[in-house]
């Protein structure tokens, strides 16, 4: 099933993006990325949390031409490297996800076990198409794979390179969102 599956994508994915259905280049499609910082377990928008506590940051799309756009869906690993600075230092992934990052890089992961959607961008109207983590919670951790290891109290800056493609390919940048780390 695994092989036809990545068969059937091999000759739809590139007819798709022949048509210009999905984009090949962001720069070229007019697709906006919008990161914002929200409560616990998704809940509604902050910039304020308190230490260990869970830091999720949802992800929207916006489709700014005339035309319908796919995009491809596929995992934070392939699509979505956070940025994340402290007093202008960037601060280091955490050692478990830069392990990921290179065990799926090596493995090709993405493209051997992976079986991403497409979500389909209408012109003008923003989608949360996903959400990455940028930090668990340390009291009750929901498991979610996180960026970074445990905040100490500041302010924080971070921005993302999303990939429209679902396994390589070009990125685009985000905004940058502020956030503060409390006791």
């Amino acid at each position: 099933m695994n092989k036809l599956a990545m068969v059937l994508i091999g000759f739809i994915l590139p007819a798709l993006t022949a048509a210009g259905q999905i984009p090949a280049k962001p720069e070229d499609n007019n697709i906006k990325v919008t990161i914002s910082s929200v409560s616990p377990m998704l809940g509604p928008p902050t910039t304020r949390y308190h230490v260990g506590e869970q830091i999720p940051v949802t992800i929207q799309l916006t489709n700014t031409s005339k035309a319908d756009v796919y995009t491809c869906i596929s995992g934070d690993l392939y699509q979505d490297h956070p940025t994340l600075s402290k007093d202008g230092q960037s601060l280091p992934y955490m050692s478990w996800q830069s392990y990921l990052m290179q065990t799926a890089e090596k493995d090709r992961t993405c493209i051997n076990e992976g079986l991403p959607d497409l979500v389909l961008l209408r012109p003008n109207e923003p989608v949360v198409v996903d959400y990455l983590m940028v930090a668990d919670d340390e009291v009750l951790p929901t498991g979610s794979i996180a960026w970074y290891d445990k905040l100490t109290p500041g302010k924080y800056q971070l921005s993302v390179q999303r990939r429209f493609a679902c396994c390589d390919g070009p990125t685009a940048a985000s905004n940058t969102i502020s956030f503060e780390i409390v006791q």
